[in-house]
């Protein structure tokens, strides 16, 4: 979930550089900036699954 709650905000986003896009996964995943929505449904190998 916390990957892909990262990937989902910065999916629509342009980067000026790699290090731009390093320092805000930095920010997001190291600092706690990132929301993770933990009671979102998840597939797991095609089975709906409820992260708990």
């Amino acid at each position: 979930l916390v990957w892909h709650s990262a990937k989902k905000y910065i999916s629509h986003r342009l980067f000026k550089s790699v290090e731009e896009l390093k320092n805000l996964l930095n920010r997001l995943l190291n600092q706690g900036e990132l929301i993770i929505r933990w009671g979102r449904k998840i597939k797991n190998k095609g089975n709906a699954a409820i992260a708990n």
